[in-house]
C-alpha cells in the first residue's frame, strides 16, 4: 500500500482569524450575563471586548500584518488572564484567546 504524503495544513486567512475573533467575543459577552460579578462584566465591556473589536476592524480591512490586531489580541488576553485569576470560569475564555494570538500571528506571515 503506497504511502500518503501528509496534506499541507493551510495557514489561516483573514476570515477563519475574524470567525475565531466573533467566537471569543460572543463567549466573552455570554460569561457576561447576569449573575456574573458586576466588576468582572465591566472589565470584559469596557477593557477586552473592546481590545477586541480594534483588531477586528484590521482584520476586516485585510491588513494582516499590522501591529495593531496582535496588541488588540494581546490585551484581551491579558485581561481574561486576570479575570481568570478572579475566577476560574474564564479559563477557557483566555485558552481561546490565546488560540486566536497564535492562529493571527500564523496568518499574517502566510499573507
Amino acid at each position: 500500500m503506497p504511502k500518503q504524503m501528509p496534506k499541507e495544513v493551510e495557514p489561516p486567512g483573514a476570515k477563519q482569524v475574524l470567525s475565531l475573533l466573533e467566537e471569543a467575543v460572543q463567549f466573552a459577552e455570554t460569561l457576561a450575563i447576569p449573575p456574573a460579578d458586576r466588576t468582572l462584566t465591566l472589565r470584559i465591556g469596557e477593557e477586552l471586548i473592546p481590545a477586541l473589536y480594534e483588531a477586528r476592524t484590521y482584520l476586516e480591512v485585510g491588513y494582516l500584518r499590522s501591529p495593531e490586531i496582535r496588541q488588540g489580541i494581546s490585551r484581551a488576553s491579558l485581561v481574561a488572564s486576570d479575570l481568570t485569576d478572579a475566577d476560574p470560569a474564564f479559563g477557557p475564555l483566555h485558552s481561546l484567546l490565546r488560540v486566536l494570538l497564535e492562529e493571527a500571528g500564523r496568518a499574517s506571515r502566510a499573507d
